[in-house]
């Protein structure tokens, strides 16, 4: 990729992170300020000492922080679904990151309040002040300096946990990673956004410490500290006024984007959910020279797993997706209870056994270690193309559903189960490895050219389509998309662009799977 072609998804990806990482710095505070100060109070000699509201807190603060951030966003996608309308996107990722972060802060405000001299506190109370005066007179004015390092580590610890939610259709600089640096290989991307991110960290970590310096000096010691809480107001009121007004005003930038894009758009667009190589870049075709003339506006919505782009259709957050094949998409319907169905049969994707250090076929041998995909079709798809060139036995029937448990002679052969967009990576550290043709490409591998073997294309199952919920299947839009990727100026963008290691296979999937083909 070009500068020209880095440089927007580098701007976009780091105003999608502030966005995010904004928000939930946000809510993290206001929701962790009153925890922290609620463990402090409650806790034994506490001003509000409560041993039974102590420890539920301290109960759902624990819980909070124990979770992995990658299993807590997963596991709250139907929550998010449920507040913001979607599980994907920028304004999607608030909410697992700000859940993530509340409690993280909370236990930073209690530790920083627990630090405050307890003679300022009882001093308070002796000129009759209550729990609300000693908290917002006393102790949260002395914390501050220590409250501003607490949100400082908060909040590049959700910088880290923003480039995390790309994995999963976040967005931001950890989707550009991602999807144009991992899956494609683009190192230049993948050091352009990490040298982002480390600035990105190094000016908050500046900040912050500036900040809390500042803070700092102003503290003066025993009854003095009562007299400094006045002169702080301003302050304070200017650090609470940022605290607020910054992530309110990138609030804005996502919501105010996204009503341009829809007012740009002048209507529904058809969103399509698509992997990277090649499903978006055809699609990304269309859009480009085929869909303006049609009068088809086109959204391309990239995903580096198998799995959201079937969910998102199933949930309406997409139109429709484009990156899978019949067998797959079977098991999946049947196993997640979703009602995807194809719509039109675009190109098929050899699977293939490349290696950096076997030559041929007949140089792999007994102990050594072959990578297969580990979703149900791609792996019993992988272990068919083996058993065909007597790789391996399998038990006889063993169809597309096969798995290590299905072969009765391994020939000596060890297996590596992986998900299948990693499976190109680990060609340094495996003997061989069966890649899906789309990864193989964007691991600049063609299955005509590079493979040991390949499948072969005629009757070949795995054609990949078009797919849309149930019942959209006749949306205009839907339609129209299926004749232009069925168009000759497809086929023929496909042919020079892929050289030979994707195939042009068009077609109406419903026609087919009626007939049984």
């Amino acid at each position: 990729m070009t500068w020209s072609e880095i440089q927007p998804l580098l701007i976009q990806g780091t105003l999608d992170t502030l966005y995010m990482v904004g928000c939930s710095t946000l809510i993290a505070v206001l929701g962790g300020v009153p925890l922290g100060v609620l463990l402090v109070l409650s806790d034994k000699g506490g001003l509000l000492r409560n041993a039974a509201v102590n420890r539920v807190v301290g109960a759902v603060v624990n819980v909070g922080r124990s979770l992995p951030f990658i299993i807590l966003m997963v596991a709250l996608i139907p929550l998010t679904r449920a507040i913001v309308g979607t599980s994907i996107g920028p304004t999607a990722a608030i909410v697992p990151l700000a859940i993530g972060a509340v409690p993280f802060f909370a236990r930073l405000v209690e530790t920083a309040v627990r630090e405050v001299d307890a003679g300022l506190v009882e001093a308070v109370q002796a000129m009759g002040g209550g729990a609300p005066t000693v908290v917002f007179k006393a102790l949260l004015p002395q914390a501050l300096p220590s409250l501003v390092a607490g949100a400082t580590t908060t909040v590049i610890a959700l910088i880290g946990y923003s480039a995390m939610a790309g994995a999963v259709g976040g967005g931001g600089l950890g989707t550009v990673a991602l999807t144009y640096g991992y899956q494609r290989f683009e190192t230049g991307v993948m050091v352009a956004t990490v040298a982002l991110l480390i600035l990105l960290v190094t000016l908050v970590q500046l900040l912050g410490d500036a900040i809390a310096r500042a803070l700092s000096r102003h503290s003066r010691p025993d009854g003095a500290a009562l007299r400094w809480t006045v002169r702080l107001g301003r302050r304070r009121t200017a650090a609470l006024a940022a605290v607020v007004l910054v992530p309110l005003g990138l609030a804005g930038y996502g919501f105010g984007s996204q009503g341009e894009e829809n007012a740009e758009k002048g209507g529904q667009p058809l969103t399509v959910a698509a992997s990277p190589t090649p499903h978006a870049e055809i699609l990304q075709y269309v859009q480009r020279h085929l869909a303006k003339k049609a009068g088809l506006r086109l959204e391309v919505k990239e995903f580096t797993d198998y799995v959201l782009p079937n969910t998102a259709t199933e949930s309406g957050e997409v139109d429709a997706n484009f990156f899978q094949h019949k067998p797959y998409l079977d098991d999946f319907n049947e196993k997640k209870g979703t009602h995807i169905e194809p719509v039109v049969d675009v190109e098929l994707e050899p699977l293939g056994l490349y290696s950096h250090t076997v030559r041929e076929l007949k140089g792999l041998k007994s102990g050594q270690t072959v990578a297969l995909p580990n979703d149900t079709t791609n792996e019993g798809r992988a272990l068919q193309l083996l058993a065909d060139h007597d790789v391996i036995d399998l038990e006889p029937g063993a169809g597309a559903e096969a798995t290590l448990g299905d072969i009765t002679d391994a020939k000596g052969l060890k297996f590596k189960e992986l998900e299948a967009a990693s499976v190109p990576r680990s060609l340094d550290d495996v003997d061989a490895a069966v890649i899906n043709g789309n990864f193989a490409l964007e691991a600049d591998l063609n299955p005509a050219k590079d493979a040991l073997i390949a499948e072969r294309a005629k009757d070949n199952p795995f054609t990949n389509f078009l797919a849309v919920k149930d019942g959209n299947q006749d949306d205009p839009r839907v339609q129209k998309l299926a004749e232009l990727l069925n168009s000759a100026e497809v086929r023929k963008f496909i042919e020079e662009r892929y050289d030979g290691g994707i195939l042009p296979d068009f077609g109406s999937a419903r026609a087919k799977s009626a007939s049984g083909s």
